[in-house]
């Protein structure tokens, strides 16, 4: 990697009862000389294991699990580099990744956030940029993009982002716990007039789902976050209407498809609503965020980021247009 790269950029790693990728972890931040790494509470022995592995980086312990944009912010509070890459700890980037990402924010000086594009193990693409949520989105499947693109949502599993334009709108939104904090964060910077870009170019290996050591307990708890979350994010971009209507429908549909799923031994669809029927009720205890004063203004999503060529469908979702989804939503 080149100096300016080492000099511009520090990486910043949230963990949590990620002690069994700790060597594979070390290994890959082992080239960046300026790491910072921030544990959300973990009691796995992940702290004691990174500072042994990693002695150049700054592992930060927590003492409670704050969530991942409040672990980020705390970091991002450290960070005196212009760049920041925000790194999942079951994700890797090459060094040559990082520099044609580095080389992209040099292109594009109004650029907030840029991502690239990441792959699975098995050499299929992961889903790294789509319009936002509440739009409706391409039934086909995903394919990576053929140049850079301007997008409205980008994975953040890997993120390199333009650490005044981090500070400048505040970072996370720490009501965001899990899921949709990368939602939340792309469209703000957009709003206050930062590009989001995918650069496909760049290419980082995602494992999925690995962050932590997987438990019953776990998925409740992510499935918990993200009914929540997702609730939060319609109120903050539809309006309380949305997202009562989303609660509603929520609840209604929570007790008999998790008794449903219990019934047919389908024990992962089970807890999930279960999971999701809490988060609705306790949603209905809780004050709702305000609607932003003006929608994100630009429409220019998933346009090419030199010419206002479209690789993906456009279109504003009508209110109705906010399903339950089925799916997971770590596949996002």
């Amino acid at each position: 990697m080149h100096e300016r790269t080492y000099d511009s950029v520090t990486v910043v790693c949230v963990t949590y009862q990620s002690r069994e990728l700790a060597e594979s972890l070390a290994e890959r931040l082992r080239p960046f000389p300026q790491v910072i790494v921030i544990d959300n509470g973990s009691t796995d022995g992940t702290v004691t294991a990174l500072r042994q592995l990693l002695p150049h980086a700054r592992v930060l312990q927590r003492e409670t699990n704050g969530g991942f944009g409040k672990a980020n912010n705390e970091a991002m509070a450290q960070v005196r580099t212009p760049f920041a890459l925000l790194l999942n700890p079951d994700c890797s980037l090459p060094t040559d990744s990082m520099e044609v990402l580095m080389a992209c924010m040099d292109r594009y000086p109004s650029a907030g956030a840029i991502a690239p594009q990441s792959w699975r193990a098995s050499g299929h693409p992961q889903k790294s940029f789509r319009p936002a949520f509440y739009e409706k989105l391409p039934r086909q499947a995903y394919l990576p993009p053929d140049g850079t693109c301007s997008a409205q949502w980008l994975n953040g599993c890997c993120l390199l982002v333009r650490a005044g334009a981090f500070q400048q709108i505040g970072g996370f939104d720490e009501r965001f716990f899990l899921y949709y904090e990368d939602d939340d964060l792309c469209l703000r910077l957009r709003r206050a007039g930062y590009e989001c870009l995918i650069e496909p170019a760049a290419r980082a290996v995602h494992a999925g789902g690995a962050s932590s050591s997987p438990s019953a307990s776990l998925s409740l708890f992510k499935a918990f976050h993200y009914a929540r979350s997702r609730h939060l994010a319609i109120c903050r971009y539809r309006g309380r209407g949305a997202g009562y209507r989303y609660l509603a429908k929520t609840l209604l549909a929570a007790a008999p498809l998790c008794l449903g799923y219990a019934a047919v031994l389908q024990r992962r669809h089970a807890m999930k609503w279960l999971a999701w029927g809490a988060a609705a009720a306790r949603g209905l205890l809780e004050p709702p965020p305000a609607k932003l004063a003006e929608q994100e203004a630009s429409r220019r999503a998933h346009t090419l980021a030199k010419r206002p060529t479209d690789p993906l469908r456009r279109g504003w979702a009508p209110r109705q247009a906010l399903p339950l989804n089925e799916d997971q939503p770590a596949e996002q």
